[in-house]
């Protein structure tokens, strides 16, 4: 879709804004917003519905099952199965980082605590055995609390947010605006960091590309250029 150039210039540009989120921007955000539970929250709540990976999931197989074997178009049926791939391989590249890295949520700032960081770059004076199983069980024993990046709502929100752009460009601009809605409501949840959210928006859209690279062929019809 882009040239190599435009992809490491995407993947570094985010990847620089998430450490400079991540030590100058992140804590004062958290704190305001948690600060602000009463009137934020709940808002954030009802709007982070939408990028809850199930209900794509869901509507991904209905309609690959109806245009399969109920309408017999193979090109439609594709592309729900396109958006099936889409959620199912960015959710399991987010979890898999979400695993490695065990960030504590924006929870760790409550009641003017400073629990802040990665279980994966703590504890270097342990054993390296010590401190996996350090990683293993704290995971184990809070497995909501040390899952914050990156955020899985916005991985899924920006592998829609692509879905939608490949398909319907024309309208690039009002996905953007409601994805940029719904991924900034995890803010408002006191649910995710901004880095999270940005390092949301990295896995969302590349597991997205990636996968319409392998399936492309089979996405348009013969006379698609």
């Amino acid at each position: 879709m882009f040239s190599k150039k435009q992809y490491i210039l995407y993947i570094f540009t985010l990847i620089s804004m998430i450490f400079i989120s991540y030590f100058f921007v992140d804590k004062n955000v958290a704190r305001y917003f948690l600060e602000h539970t009463d009137t934020y929250e709940d808002i954030g709540d009802i709007i982070s519905i939408f990028g809850e990976s199930h209900w794509y999931i869901i509507t991904a197989i209905l309609g690959y099952l109806f245009f399969k074997f109920l309408k017999n178009n193979t090109l439609y049926a594709n592309r729900f199965l396109f958006l099936l791939y889409i959620n199912l391989f960015s959710g399991a590249i987010c979890l898999l980082f979400k695993q490695f890295f065990g960030r504590i949520r924006p929870w760790g700032l409550k009641n003017d605590r400073d629990e802040y960081g990665f279980l994966a770059f703590q504890n270097f004076d342990m054993g390296f055995i010590e401190k996996m199983k350090y990683h293993f069980f704290t995971l184990t024993d809070a497995p909501t609390t040390y899952t914050s990046f990156p955020s899985g709502h916005t991985t899924t929100i920006f592998a829609i947010f692509t879905y939608l752009s490949i398909f319907f460009p024309k309208y690039i601009y009002i996905w953007l605006f409601s994805a940029i809605i719904l991924a900034s409501s995890r803010l408002l949840a006191n649910d995710h960091f901004i880095s999270d959210i940005l390092a949301g928006i990295l896995v969302g859209t590349l597991s997205t590309i990636f996968i319409y690279s392998k399936m492309k062929d089979k996405l348009y019809d013969k006379k698609h250029n």
